[in-house]
């Protein structure tokens, strides 16, 4: 009978129409929604299919020629508008008519064609077009498109200088000058007038950086000669390199990169930029590009570091045909307004940041950073069962180490009389009630998609409730106040809602001043708009609750902000969630929040991490909305690159098993009766750290693995010493070395050895060093399910294995490293 109601009711073709097309939504919110079961989706599908062979078949219609050309014009006309649109939008956003300047001045929300990214506005060759207008304290490079001026290009990134670039159809590539104060010719000569104009650590891009401290006469030389050098190889790279090279231009270059990180240590400079693109365009470079690694060792290392550089991206991008790198932050940020972008950042003060908060921190900042606005702090201190005082400060340190500057620190608590009145005007309005049954029949109701029976209660009924639950009386601790969504929504997120709860716990900033406490969803849209946020950037996993946020700005009648989603930051064999990291925590499965094994902030910094290196590999994620289980290699590879030029060289060798050689010379002098020591770099890829000394001796030790794999006769190096053949090898039972012997051979050709190795005198003034090896927490790469939430599957999953600890011999020299060093291998 019912069916066939129902059918009698749809009748007509409109109503079936209407019925297919709510259906076929229907099953399109089943398959987005994650918590849908099978049979849910399968049904659904089912009744659509049956709705659809209810429609009646009809023979196509014949189209009046004038109707078809109206809706011809129509669509053309449309379109033009659209076109027109977007033109206005986009001089909206790039102001003043004309290009978004270079470095801090601004930037445009995404690339558009013919400009670079990156904040960078340079045309391609095809598309380019002339700026609008360049007001007259700014400076403008004009370029043909055959000629970009990718070293110019480079300088100002380097430099960090306001610079705006536009293709021309005149020949060559001039800079004209601010105030009208002339002209410069020529890629090479904009370049250096650019990175001399730098100040501060942008000096660094001329070598010139110790001149902007009061320096004595040997500091002045030593940056007159990288300045000198910076000159020298922005002609060397233009002659020697480039499309003529050849393959003994390129093992030149590699035997100069030797013990060098950078063309001009001791930081990246425009000479870099030089080598760069002149290799961009090298066929003989690109032919070895595939062996480099093995071929051209140190080019390729020095490539690895520079080509990822901002810098050099960009220009790669903009005229060396590059492409944009996976996780470019060059994206469009939706409703943006130069100078009126705000962003927040808002941890809850229920633990420790790790990684994954680290990634949100460091987007809301860039982002506010590029649009020239601003982000701000805010504790949602909302549950205060779960916050202390004591995470609100370690999150206000760990802030600091990010680098992260808010305009200002709030607390959601900061709000709570505005929420209250909020939430008190919403149950006036109709938009809310409150539900004085236990939290298991709610959620047993929501789940079924049963609507409330109190959903309907008068308006002065709710009132008296809500004043109950504010004096936290005995009825008033019973009821939760509950947002008028949707009870039956496919999204479970909509099902009503809790807005507020009552809660007796002392609040670690308010006390006891209040009973009743907002829940995130509440609370965040309210306070968002109060505080002008413009964009809310969050997690990927509360893609769900965007709809339910924004409603919220509806019931509550504020303004809606924008909303940004950005996947979550995950590593194998690790564990981001608070609740989890907690449990480890509190059943002393770690020293504490800050233990080295951990992903907090405090943890990996204290393992050895830097927070430039931190901050690098974040921002090289980008705003991507994929998900993808890293490999923590990655994130070490970035730090190497942080501390590689700055580092200083330690040698040790592992106590256990080593292997003592006793030494003779082939001259005289060349082994030493007595211990010696002898100055040498402390980093030989960076002169500026200094010297450290390293004893010499007849007798030394070597690493018990690398003795074992030497043989009577061989040659090998021995490294800040020269080469060695081996003479002797004494052996226990069981073929293990116990002792060496051998004979210096100093004149040996050091690239014709197989094995290279570090030892230390074995009876010089050595120290005992304690080397710790830390592995992960969790033996599995990735967390099923059920082992994430059932605490004795977890247990199972866990590495049982404590941090190892080594006792090495360490040159004389490791002493001064003091105590407590970081290292990494």
């Amino acid at each position: 009978t019912r069916h066939a109601a129902g059918a009698s009711a749809m009748s007509t073709p409109a109503d079936i129409e209407t019925a297919v097309k709510a259906q076929g939504d229907k099953v399109r919110r089943l398959k987005a929604n994650k918590d849908s079961s099978k049979e849910e989706i399968d049904a659904a599908v089912k009744k659509l299919l049956e709705l659809k062979q209810q429609l009646p078949s009809q023979p196509p219609k014949a189209e009046d020629p004038d109707e078809a050309a109206r809706k011809k014009e129509n669509v053309k006309k449309k379109a033009e508008e659209k076109l027109a649109a977007r033109a206005k939008k986009k001089a909206a956003k790039e102001g003043d008519e004309g290009k978004t300047p270079v470095g801090g001045e601004g930037k445009k929300p995404a690339p558009a064609p013919g400009t670079a990214g990156n904040g960078l506005t340079a045309a391609k060759p095809v598309a380019t077009s002339m700026p609008g207008k360049v007001t007259s304290g700014e400076m403008l490079v004009r370029h043909h498109s055959s000629t970009p001026p990718v070293l110019a290009f480079i300088a100002a990134k380097l430099s960090k200088l306001t610079v705006h670039f536009s293709a021309h159809p005149d020949p060559g590539i001039v800079l004209s000058l601010p105030n009208n104060g002339g002209t410069l010719i020529g890629d090479a000569t904009i370049a250096r007038y650019l990175s001399r104009r730098a100040a501060g650590d942008a000096l660094s891009a001329y070598g010139l950086l110790y001149l902007q401290q009061p320096a004595d006469d040997a500091a002045l030389a030593r940056a007159a000669l990288r300045a000198s050098l910076v000159d020298e190889w922005l002609d060397r790279a233009a002659v020697e390199l480039g499309p003529k090279a050849t393959a003994a231009d390129l093992s030149r270059l590699d035997a100069y990169l030797e013990m060098r990180c950078f063309v001009v240590p001791p930081a990246i400079s425009i000479a870099d930029g030089a080598v760069f693109a002149a290799l961009s365009k090298c066929p003989a470079w690109e032919k070895a590009k595939a062996s480099a690694a093995e071929q051209l060792p140190n080019l390729h290392r020095w490539f690895s570091v520079v080509a990822p550089h901002p810098a050099m991206s960009a220009a790669s991008v903009a005229y060396l045909g590059g492409e944009r790198r996976e996780g470019s932050f060059d994206i469009e940020l939706p409703g943006a307004v130069m100078g009126q972008v705000c962003t927040r950042f808002p941890p809850e003060p229920s633990g420790f940041l790790h990684i994954g908060h680290a990634k949100a921190a460091l987007l809301n900042q860039y982002f506010a950073t590029e649009w020239k606005g601003k982000v701000l702090l805010r504790f949602d201190d909302t549950n205060p069962s779960k916050e202390k005082g004591e995470y609100e400060a370690a999150i206000v340190d760990d802030v600091q180490r990010l680098g992260l500057t808010p305009a200002q620190v709030t607390h959601t608590s900061d709000y709570f009389d505005d929420l209250i009145k909020a939430q008190t005007a919403m149950i006036e309005r109709g938009g809310a009630f409150v539900d004085p049954r236990p939290q298991e029949e709610v959620k047993a109701d929501r789940l079924a998609r049963r609507p409330s029976p109190y959903r309907d209660a008068s308006v002065a009924d709710n009132l008296r409730l809500w004043k109950e639950m504010q004096l936290g009386t005995e009825e008033g601790l019973k009821c939760s106040v509950r947002a008028k969504m949707d009870p039956a929504s496919d999204n479970g997120t909509l099902r009503d809602p809790t807005t507020f709860r009552c809660n007796l716990t002392p609040h670690h900033m308010v006390g006891t001043a209040y009973k009743v406490f907002p829940t995130y969803d509440f609370a965040c849209p309210f306070v968002d708009a109060l505080e002008g946020v413009t964009h809310a950037l969050r997690d990927r996993q509360y893609v769900d609750r965007d709809e339910q946020y924004v409603r919220m700005c509806d019931l509550l009648e504020v303004r809606r902000v924008n909303l940004w989603s950005f996947s979550r930051i995950n590593f194998k064999r690790c564990l981001l969630s608070k609740r989890k990291l907690t449990w480890f925590v509190d059943t002393g499965r770690v020293q504490g929040w800050d233990d080295p094994r951990m992903p907090t902030i405090q943890g990996i910094l204290r393992r050895g991490l830097t927070v430039e290196g931190l901050r690098t590999f974040i921002l090289l994620q980008g705003a991507s909305q994929a998900n993808n289980l890293m490999e923590w290699e990655k994130l070490w590879a970035e730090n190497r690159k942080v501390i590689d030029p700055t580092s200083v060289r330690y040698t040790a060798i592992t106590a256990a098993g080593a292997v003592p050689v006793d030494l003779r010379g082939e001259g005289e002098g060349e082994v030493p009766a007595e211990p010696e020591a002898r100055s040498l770099p402390c980093n030989k890829k960076n002169l500026d750290l200094g010297t450290k000394l390293k004893w010499y001796s007849k007798t030394i030790i070597l690493e018990a693995e690398d003795a074992a794999l030497l043989k009577d006769g061989e040659e090998v190096t021995l490294m800040d010493w020269g080469n060695a053949v081996i003479e002797g090898i004494d052996r226990a039972k069981d073929g293990t070395p116990t002792r060496m012997r051998a004979r210096l051979h100093l004149s040996g050709d050091v690239k014709k050895t197989k094995y290279k190795l570090t030892w230390v005198a074995s009876d010089a003034a050595n120290v005992p060093v304690r080397l710790v090896d830390i592995d992960h927490l969790i033996t599995k790469d990735s967390l099923e399910e059920e082992d994430a939430l059932h605490v004795r599957a977890l247990q199972r999953c866990l590495s049982h294995a404590a941090p190892r600890s080594s006792l090495t011999v360490g040159d004389a020299f490791s002493a001064f490293a003091g105590e407590r060093p970081l290292a990494q291998q």
